[in-house]
């Protein structure tokens, strides 16, 4: 079974706890290349892609943009995202802009990681009395196009690198098969054929 079949199968069993364009693109096949077209501007990708590296960054193993995170983010918002959804997302980028500039920091790009941080921490607390953004959510279906733009972001960061080939092989402990095959077992101790 390939990554692609298996988030679909885990969407079902979760009962689309994903939000709904997320879980769209997954039931629809997922595909991790990049937007058609750019989408972003410049700085929306910058900003895109120091977010991401900040909610998943680089440790013993690849962080977020080593796992092309910024790229599958392009392609969600561009692609699957209603228009609802991506005018939160575009307006967030641009209150992380605000937010740095209140603070004297420039742009979210030009701001110092500290000052990023800050930035994004105020974005999730802007957020949080959504019934959205509660841990709860994706269970309970509060997940919606008006979440707030912090939990899509996170979503789409947390979704793009553990379903990257650097997500599931680095991070994640990869078993395609996990069983062995023993090719000489004593059909004496199980006495009838296996049933599928």
């Amino acid at each position: 079974m390939d990554r692609r079949e298996l988030l679909k199968r885990a969407t079902l069993l979760l009962g689309g706890a994903l939000s709904g364009s997320v879980s769209r693109a997954v039931m629809a096949g997922l595909d991790r290349r990049k937007a058609e077209k750019p989408f972003f501007s410049t700085e929306q990708r910058a900003s895109v892609s120091i977010a991401s590296q900040l909610i998943i960054p680089t440790t013993d193993t690849p962080g977020a943009l080593e796992a092309g995170v910024p790229d599958f983010i392009e392609m969600m918002v561009s692609e699957w995202y209603t228009d609802t959804e991506r005018d939160i997302f575009i307006q967030g980028l641009l209150e992380l802009n605000a937010h740095c500039q209140a603070a004297g920091a420039g742009n979210f790009t030009t701001a110092t990681p500290e000052q990023q941080t800050t930035a994004l921490l105020a974005a999730e607390a802007a957020g949080k009395n959504h019934p959205g953004a509660s841990p709860m959510a994706a269970f309970t279906k509060a997940i919606d196009e008006t979440t707030p733009f912090f939990f899509k972001l996170k979503e789409l960061t947390v979704l793009g690198y553990y379903t990257s080939e650097v997500g599931a092989k680095q991070e994640l402990a990869y078993n395609p098969m996990p069983m062995r095959y023993d090719g000489n077992f004593p059909f004496a101790e199980i006495g009838r054929q296996w049933s599928y």
